[in-house]
């Protein structure tokens, strides 16, 4: 007695659809398709990608309202690689801080031409009572200056524009801005990352860095700024892991055929799995500050943990011209890799979400 023929592997076109329409998006992914491989050996920067990407109006959407289209943009960036893709999360949260405070964001940042840096993890973990905040805001020889050191920050490339916390001498935290060229600022650059060399990571060091408080101390109420940010900053990174999974899952469906059929389940439980959290974040983006901290927090540890699966998945159907260091297939573990690390890590979001019931 015959057997049915095994039920259609999902069509990657399907997989990987964009998340919203929008002229630029054949753009984004050839710009950086063509730079995947160099971006990935640190042979050239992801800025040479956002720059050309800033000169068509898509660095900065959805500075109010839907933030759809720049989680589309995200999406469609991770699709062929992620570290530029993060290299735009990162520079498009220091815009969302400096207009969610009523800073002028400069027109240098809304192209690319001047990038932005998120040093803002010490506040989202002592929001979260996981950390304290490293830098200090006192004052020498009548100066208000900045002291400490933020171990982990992006885009730390010449002259760029950094966002972080800080306490004062009265136990108050504020947030501040600086750039990476003020006196006083040390980027000790961390070299050696899987897939991230490119992204000019590195430990902020801060030695009477000057400020002034009329124009850099952005805001004195931390708590109110968080809960402004927090939905763009994690839908955006919810972006960039469904664009990576995407990937993944769409390799892994054009290479399920043979021996690789046994793998049939998996691939559409994870396509499935792909599709409601898509669903999701495309739903929370039409109203990305309105939504509630466990939503965005269970969506973005949901993609996450579907990364990985995904990158696995694919790593055993394609099999082994996968393991090639040089392969997409090798490069989007090196991606995935990353994720349960970045801020907020595996184990912050899962303690957060535990806090919250």
């Amino acid at each position: 007695m015959s057997q049915p023929a095994p039920a259609a592997a999902p069509a990657p076109e399907e997989i990987a659809a964009p998340l919203t329409g929008y002229p630029q998006h054949g753009l984004v992914r050839e710009l950086a398709a063509a730079r995947a491989r160099a971006v990935d050996t640190a042979g050239t920067s992801p800025f040479e990608t956002l720059r050309e990407l800033g000169a068509a109006g898509l660095l900065d959407l959805g500075l109010e309202g839907s933030l759809l289209t720049q989680a589309a943009v995200v999406h469609d960036l991770a699709l062929e690689c992620t570290a530029t893709a993060f290299s735009l999360w990162a520079h498009r949260v220091a815009l969302e801080y400096l207009h969610a405070t009523g800073t002028p964001v400069p027109e240098a940042m809304r192209t690319g031409e001047l990038p932005g840096c998120s040093a803002m993890a010490p506040a989202f973990k002592h929001a979260a009572g996981i950390g304290e905040i490293p830098v200090t805001l006192g004052r020498r020889d009548g100066a208000h200056v900045l002291e400490g050191t933020v171990p982990w920050a992006s885009n730390l490339y010449p002259d760029a524009v950094v966002v972080l916390p800080a306490v004062r001498e009265d136990g108050r935290h504020v947030i501040v801005r600086t750039r990476t060229s003020a006196p006083g600022v040390r980027v000790r650059p961390l070299e050696g990352l899987m897939a991230l060399d490119a992204t000019a990571s590195g430990v902020l060091v801060l030695e009477g860095v000057p400020v002034d408080p009329a124009a850099d101390v952005l805001t004195e109420d931390v708590p109110a700024f968080l809960a402004a940010v927090r939905g763009p900053f994690l839908l955006l990174q919810s972006a960039f892991c469904l664009g990576l999974s995407a990937a993944a899952l769409e390799a892994a469906a054009a290479a399920l055929q043979g021996v690789a059929e046994v793998f049939r389940d998996e691939l559409d439980d994870a396509v499935a799995e792909h599709r409601r959290l898509r669903a999701d974040l495309v739903r929370m983006a039409g109203r990305p500050r309105e939504q509630a901290p466990r939503d965005l927090l269970g969506l973005r540890l949901e993609a996450a943990l579907l990364t990985g699966r995904a990158t696995r998945l694919e790593g055993k159907v394609v099999g082994g011209r996968g393991y090639a260091m040089t392969s997409p297939t090798a490069r989007r573990a090196r991606e995935a890799a990353f994720l349960p690390v970045q801020s907020p890590t595996e184990g912050h979001l899962r303690w957060e979400l535990r806090r919250l019931g």
